[in-house]
């Protein structure tokens, strides 16, 4: 028999320590299950290590509905610009999975960017993939709660507070955050502006790059940047204002107000459903009717022509995927219910109130004036990828919509910021039911779980707007460059500034 002793209870303790640092060191997996096997099949494809090409996988592994949505070529760009856009990819999160249904999240091991992606595949086997959505993303909160834990993070947030004040949290200076940003500035890996403020007071703002590399114009601070996706807290905003009004329920069904969908849609998809992109739409880039009309959309009419015959990838309430289509259709209802033409309804009830007087979803081609040209490695010309020689002007439609694409200011998203937190475009109990993403009911205060963060990504757009209710800050960063560009100086300043 072990005589045991206080050095062998030591020692048993100290394996039984390296062995769960081991076990939770270990690589996350996806789900043994047909949509985690496909998403694996995916990063593979992405990260250049799968055994077939992307051709011959898109070829034979695609549903034919979603393979001949839109030519192979533009179904093997989308990999090819990822690949461009984030280098090698790791698994670090799976938000949601079903055998048929599989939500995660990568990030770059070469940079900080982060990457979302959900894809459907067929209940039956081979089990195809019959959607699959695409969108950069920002830092998961998952992620900061594991730094919580770990005693290096925790320190260095200790150090962080240790320099703060009410007034000042963490002194940081405008010349170490000129010093970061030229140095990124002169690599070439970052073009346009950043604004970091506090209470709506500016600590921080620059411009950076050029607007026109043509014409050999600077961007200014004043300068007009694609803001992507951020055009969807807009329609967002303006919802909630209907609802508050009284003139419509997030749970009503679309149908209610609008006319042309099939019942299957019209009488289950809700409007909570489009916001919180659980309607079972995706989003229409592959859409050959949508290719069809690119050059001539101008409307959100001009949209719901083919949204109108697009199905649904699941049953709406399900499952989550990225869906521009669902916020497009947000804004037809808009229209319908107020009788007001979308951009008209937002400049006058959004952008007037609160001071944003260069906001819109511009014309590209109009004559507006101090708007930046976006560039892009990924353009089929560019088959290196390096250097954003070429513009983005036939890469994106000629005008946003409720989805993305409209245009802003650094400064004019520090006043929508500001809006926000006084409440002067929703009274605070809708205000909070929004931040609290419709969960719960209208009086239930908002109680922050991180920094709320809002991206835009597209060829040529990368877009950064974050709100920490906790400490006042809010960080913008405009970029006329590709995602994520932005996202990763946005994430490094926040880290300067010991905001998580």
């Amino acid at each position: 028999m072990i005589k045991k002793t206080k050095n062998s209870s030591i020692y048993s303790l100290t394996i039984l320590l390296c062995f769960l640092l081991a076990a939770e060191a270990l690589p996350l997996e996806f789900p043994d299950n047909p949509a985690g096997l496909r998403a694996k099949e995916i990063v593979s494809l992405l990260n250049g290590e799968f055994p077939r090409s992307a051709e011959e996988y898109i070829q034979n592994d695609y549903a034919p509905g979603f393979r001949q949505a839109f030519p192979i070529a533009a179904h093997k760009q989308i990999f090819d610009s990822t690949k461009v856009m984030f280098g090698k990819l790791e698994l670090v999160e799976v938000t949601s999975s079903t055998p048929t249904q599989i939500s995660f999240t990568l990030r770059s091991q070469t940079k900080e960017a982060w990457l979302n992606i959900s894809i459907n595949v067929e209940e039956t086997p081979p089990h195809r993939i019959t959607s699959m959505g695409i969108r950069p993303g920002s830092r998961p909160a998952s992620l900061e709660k594991d730094d919580k834990m770990n005693p290096e993070a925790e320190r260095e947030k200790t150090d962080n507070d240790s320099i703060k004040s009410e007034h000042n949290p963490v002194n940081v200076t405008r010349e170490e955050l000129h010093k970061l940003i030229s140095a990124k500035a002169e690599e070439n890996e970052f073009s346009g502006v950043v604004l970091v403020a506090q209470n709506g007071q500016p600590l921080f703002h620059r411009a950076y790059g050029y607007a026109s590399k043509r014409f050999k114009v600077q961007n200014q601070l004043d300068t007009k940047f694609n803001l992507g996706s951020i055009n969807k807290s807009f329609t967002t905003v303006a919802i909630m204002q209907l609802v508050e009004q009284g003139k419509l329920s997030l749970d009503e069904p679309i149908g209610k107000y609008l006319d042309d969908f099939p019942p299957e849609i019209a009488d289950k998809v809700t409007i909570k459903h489009l916001l919180n992109m659980r309607s079972g739409w995706g989003d229409f880039w592959g859409n050959e009717n949508y290719l069809a009309r690119f050059s001539r959309l101008r409307k959100v009419s001009d949209y719901m022509e083919f949204i109108i015959d697009i199905p649904l990838n699941f049953e709406p309430g399900t499952n989550f995927q990225h869906s521009n289509t669902g916020f497009d259709v947000a804004g037809a209802i808009i229209e319908k219910v107020t009788g007001e033409d979308y951009f008209d309804f937002v400049k006058k009830h959004i952008f007037e109130p609160a001071g944003m007087n260069n906001t819109d979803s511009f014309h590209k081609d109009g004559p507006v004036e101090n708007m930046a040209v976006g560039y892009t490695n990924t353009n089929r010309n560019d088959p290196e990828g390096k250097g954003y020689y070429w513009d983005n002007t036939y890469m994106i439609p000629p005008r946003g919509t409720p989805a993305g694409g409209g245009y802003s200011t650094s400064e004019d998203l520090l006043k929508y910021d500001q809006a926000l937190r006084n409440n002067l475009l929703l009274s605070e109990s809708y205000t909070d039911y929004m931040f609290n993403r419709f969960e719960g009911k209208v009086g239930d205060p908002y109680i922050p779980k991180g920094m709320y963060r809002a991206v835009g990504g597209a060829p040529g757009i990368n877009a950064f707007f974050a709100i920490d209710f906790k400490t006042g800050f809010t960080f913008i960063v405009l970029s006329n460059y590709d995602h994520p560009a932005a996202v990763i100086l946005a994430e490094e300043i926040i880290k300067m500034y010991g905001v998580m």
